[in-house]
């Protein structure tokens, strides 16, 4: 029961993790190809998060030239935090012109993204997460709050229940606070390209592009220095990390069902010396060794089914738990249903073949004398 418990909570945790995650690396777009200052090859990752890009403005608008691109825009994270009046807040702070707003439309929980008429403005859009942090159930619109100890009016603020409720809200798009990338670049000059996001067209294949886009961009840059992901990229090295993940979790829930199938070792052990005049009148009545085996070894493949079955009970319930009352959503699939069967099965076969082999060995002579 333990084991099979195990089992089904770790793995659907891992399960819907991932699927968490795969919304939000999803919620991009199907057509949105994202330039990072970084490779990922041969199962390694190097996407140089925090450190030094070499992409600048100017790759973008040549990659907004290249035929089925729709628009191509600079992205930059910055440090820091947000305050208002006294609270503060710590989301991330992106910087993206309203090329951006037009790839990912948002829904508005007040106002509206950044347009044209804003890239030069002091103004600020807030995901929900941040406005709840400053403003809790008060209205943000027309605010101003303080940004790297700059000024900035909110002009809306995004809404996305689903992101809310994450496990991984910290990190979705509705904990992010816009400001435009243009105004940006004129307060700091310096200011470096972290990402570029490239929309293209919903009828090419992306595949067809990164082609001619590396072309472009290894005119300045050395191949190492950037890469053009589709979002089967993204998902690909997201399913590489939770698959290894779940193996590890996997490899941990083996300790409860390696103890669980020692204690029906046990057990059976225990019942085959106290049952030696059962086995011993069965044989003198003309039970065969091959039956006395299939009897015990059934008897502990029971043991080990039932286990197993009040464990995936137990195992639902708490995933309900978890679905309701925390951030986690578990996902018991049917995949997971048969694993964590065929896991009790082959524990209750390999741990019952040894109490089966003594039960069969019985002399049955011996058998009745020892009673």
């Amino acid at each position: 029961m333990v084991g099979s418990m195990s089992i089904v909570l770790l793995v659907s945790i891992a399960t819907g993790v991932r699927s968490d995650i795969t919304d939000q690396v999803k919620d991009l777009g199907v057509n949105v190809l994202v330039v990072v200052p970084g490779r990922i090859e041969d199962g390694t990752f190097n996407p140089n998060f925090g450190g030094m890009s070499y992409l600048s403005a100017s790759d973008a608008s040549k990659l907004a030239k290249v035929e089925g691109v729709l628009r191509s825009e600079p992205f930059s994270f910055l440090g820091g935090g947000i305050r208002y009046k006294g609270k503060s807040a710590t989301p991330f702070l992106a910087a993206a012109n309203p090329g951006w707003f037009a790839m990912r439309p948002l829904k508005m929980q007040e106002g509206r993204p950044i347009e044209e008429n804003d890239r030069f403005n002091d103004v600020v859009v807030l995901g929900s997460i941040a406005k709840q942090q400053l403003f809790g159930s008060e209205p943000a619109l027309n605010k101003i709050v303080s940004i790297n100890k700059r000024s900035y009016k909110v002009i809306g603020v995004t809404e996305d229940k689903k992101q809310e409720q994450s496990l991984f809200s910290f990190g979705s798009l509705q904990n992010l606070v816009y400001v435009p990338w243009d105004r940006l670049k004129q307060v700091q000059p310096d200011l470096q390209v972290d990402r570029i996001m490239v929309q293209i067209r919903q009828d090419v294949e992306p595949r067809a592009l990164i082609s001619r886009m590396d072309k472009i961009l290894l005119e300045r840059l050395d191949k190492q220095q950037f890469q053009v992901l589709t979002q089967e990229d993204l998902l690909g090295l997201v399913y590489k990390l939770m698959g290894i993940l779940t193996w590890l979790l996997t490899g941990l829930t083996s300790i409860a069902l390696f103890v669980g199938g020692v204690g029906i070792m046990t057990v059976m052990l225990m019942s085959v010396n106290e049952r030696t005049k059962e086995i011993g009148i069965r044989k003198t009545v003309g039970a065969r060794r091959r039956d006395v085996f299939v009897q015990f070894l059934a008897e502990s493949i029971f043991l080990a089914s039932v286990g197993g079955a009040v464990g995936l009970l137990l195992s639902y319930g708490v995933c309900l738990a978890l679905y309701y009352w925390t951030p986690v959503k578990p996902m018991i699939t049917g995949s997971i249903v048969v694993l964590s069967f065929a896991v009790c099965l082959l524990v209750g076969t390999f741990f019952g073949l040894l109490p089966a082999i003594r039960a069969a060995a019985k002399d049955p002579v011996a058998a009745m004398r020892n009673e």
